[in-house]
């Protein structure tokens, strides 16, 4: 069993590792196939529509079993530190991307489709992420479970705020239903299916079981990526240079974000554990759903953000993250209260070893 759990982990670590190298791929092999198949494509509409959603719900209901719910019980503990994570994920992405869209002016479809890109709740990865940078994966785990739950209200709401704004048609209802097809279900499925597993085969069952969950989700994401490229490659070749100024607006989010947390944690003394799980929960964001609202809305150009933002998101989170011991040190210098002496330790040891 270790040895199969050790292969998925493996071939989780390379799927994950060259995502800068897979996501182009699906982009140029999408457009490739789709462009001389635009009329069959066009033709084919449902077909893609059901297609689309099965990718989408593959991508996202192994998030959803990997996801413990058992640990929002102890969310009063720290519900400060919550309600700063959840400002900083759900409230602060789309107004500072409306405002670096009106600094950097883009195609109204494109600037509605990083605002969707944002708005959505952050990955299953952020509670990875932070695990890895020895942080609070407890606290992590809740903001994840939370933010689900919540942006059943905020995603709606910010499209429709934005969506008059940019002149988007924005179909609420279409929205709303498609939400609750990837998020409701499979986080009701995923927690039953975890349930289930633990129940039959315990921890080691769910131990082994649990290791394919993030190769089934990043297969999921390339593909839906190829789909999306290929679907629209006519429309997305005829605006190739909106969509590179797309960029900028984007690897501003991610850098002035980051730059943000980093001094507002320092300055309002949180721990360095407890600023790692709101950093990677805040600016770590479930694409997949976001490219999934776009396309079951109908507005196929939105999703093209969401697409690419993989390519920006996946450097500087694991930039951040391999930076952790940096991080540490700093909080440790702002106050020996920010850190506990076993966070002191690792950090002298990560210095050591440097």
């Amino acid at each position: 069993m270790k040895r199969e759990i050790g292969k998925m982990e493996k071939f989780k670590k390379h799927l994950d590792k060259f995502i800068p190298v897979y996501v182009p791929i699906a982009m140029v092999v999408g457009l490739l196939l789709g462009l001389p198949l635009q009329h069959q494509i066009a033709a084919s509409k449902s077909i893609f529509s059901v297609l689309n959603l099965v990718v989408v719900l593959v991508m996202i209901y192994p998030m959803m079993v990997g996801l413990n719910m058992g640990e929002m019980r102890n969310s009063f503990k720290m519900w400060k530190l919550l309600l700063f994570g959840l400002i900083m994920g759900l409230i602060y992405p789309p107004a500072i991307m409306y405002l670096l869209s009106l600094i950097i002016p883009v195609n109204s479809y494109l600037a509605f489709g990083l605002i969707l890109a944002v708005a959505v709740p952050c990955s299953s990865m952020s509670i990875a992420y932070t695990g890895l940078s020895k942080a609070n994966t407890e606290l992590a785990t809740i903001l994840v479970a939370i933010s689900f739950i919540l942006a059943l209200v905020t995603v709606p709401m910010w499209l429709s705020i934005f969506g008059s704004s940019y002149n988007v048609p924005a179909p609420m209802f279409q929205i709303l239903k498609t939400i609750i097809m990837i998020v409701v279900i499979p986080m009701t499925l995923g927690y039953a299916t975890r349930e289930s597993i633990l129940l039959k085969g315990g921890k080691k069952a769910f131990s082994k079981a649990k290791a394919s969950f993030p190769v089934m989700s990043l297969l999921g994401m390339y593909a839906i990526i190829f789909l999306i490229f290929m679907e629209k490659a006519t429309m997305i070749v005829g605006k190739w240079h909106a969509i590179l100024i797309a960029l900028a607006p984007l690897s501003l989010y991610y850098a002035i974000t980051l730059i943000l947390l980093t001094l507002v944690d320092v300055a309002f003394r949180v721990r360095y554990r407890d600023h790692m799980a709101i950093t990677f929960t805040s600016v770590g964001k479930n694409e997949g759903t976001a490219m999934a609202i776009a396309l079951g809305a109908g507005i196929g150009l939105a999703a093209v953000p969401a697409a690419i933002t993989p390519l920006l998101q996946i450097p500087f989170l694991v930039t951040y993250m391999k930076l952790h011991w940096k991080i540490a040190a700093r909080f440790a210098r702002r106050s020996t209260n920010l850190v506990n002496e076993y966070e002191l330790h690792e950090v002298e040891e990560e210095i050591e070893e440097a």
